[in-house]
């Protein structure tokens, strides 16, 4: 029952975001990104093919070194999403051990069918070394990925990256 709810919540949610003049969306791999900007914040909505962890991150350089991260899991019901800094390939750590200005906020998620979907919101601005603003118009790389597992250091299935203006 739980999982229905959440799914139809997510479904409006996702009507909502459709309904937005700038949606944007990234598929890639199977795996899709679709973002809005709203006052001081961004909205976004993962999907992939996966009961794993899914993450999007975000780098002015085409490395993972000094990204971003985003990674977001449903695990027994629950839903979250923990801000990550790149240390090196496979090296990252959570914002949260670095600094205690968390900019994520309005997570929610389901898993469905093998399909993992999560929906949260970014603070635009940051004063943390390890968090990149997000302001509009701002080019960056944007990491796309997801694993099989919901552990967080556990390596990806499909990881790629594409060049986008937020």
């Amino acid at each position: 029952m739980r999982t229905l709810l959440l799914t139809f919540l997510l479904a409006n949610v996702s009507i909502l975001l459709m309904g937005q003049e700038k949606l944007h969306t990234i598929k890639k791999n199977g795996m899709e990104v679709q973002w809005h900007r709203e006052k001081d914040k961004i909205r976004f909505k993962m999907t992939a093919p996966t009961t794993g962890w899914v993450t999007i991150g975000f780098n002015e350089f085409n490395v993972i070194i000094g990204a971003y991260l985003l990674m977001g899991r449903v695990r027994q019901n629950e839903t979250e999403v923990v801000e990550h800094f790149t240390i090196g390939p496979g090296n990252y750590v959570p914002i949260k051990t670095l600094d205690d200005k968390i900019l994520v906020s309005e997570v929610s998620g389901v898993e469905a069918k093998s399909v993992t979907t999560i929906l949260f919101s970014v603070a635009v601005s940051s004063t943390c070394t390890y968090q990149k603003d997000l302001a509009a118009g701002t080019p960056y790389w944007m990491t796309l990925a997801y694993s099989l597992e919901d552990d967080y250091q556990h390596h990806s299935m499909m990881r790629t990256s594409v060049r986008i203006k937020l």
